[in-house]
């Protein structure tokens, strides 16, 4: 299953279970299309190695990175996660669907 099969996955399942939360749980934009869309969104607030997702919820934020049973995050990724939890946010790598729902307490 690639990343983005993973997150759709999530996504829609939380979609399903949760529609009070609908919501709450989006997709963070950080793949522009090719350079020029890329120096566009960084001009309006695109950062690189931000989470793939962000979940919202009455105890705060959790920041979302899918993965493949094999990736990794970058070195901008590790750096991005860094700060995150530097100011008491949470973040987690998700591998399943089980680790989603176990991140977003669920």
């Amino acid at each position: 299953m690639t990343e983005t099969q993973l997150q759709a996955l999530c996504f829609q399942s939380h979609w399903n279970a949760y529609p009070e939360e609908r919501g709450l749980l989006y997709m963070n934009f950080n793949n522009p299309q090719n350079a020029r869309h890329g120096m566009h969104l960084r001009s309006i607030g695109l950062v690189a190695g931000v989470a793939d997702m962000t979940y919202l919820h009455s105890g705060g934020v959790v920041f979302l990175e899918f993965k493949t049973l094999k990736g990794r995050q970058s070195a901008l990724q590790i750096e991005w996660q860094a700060r995150v939890l530097s100011v008491g946010c949470k973040y987690a790598i998700i591998k399943s669907i089980e680790e989603f729902y176990k991140a977003i307490g669920k």
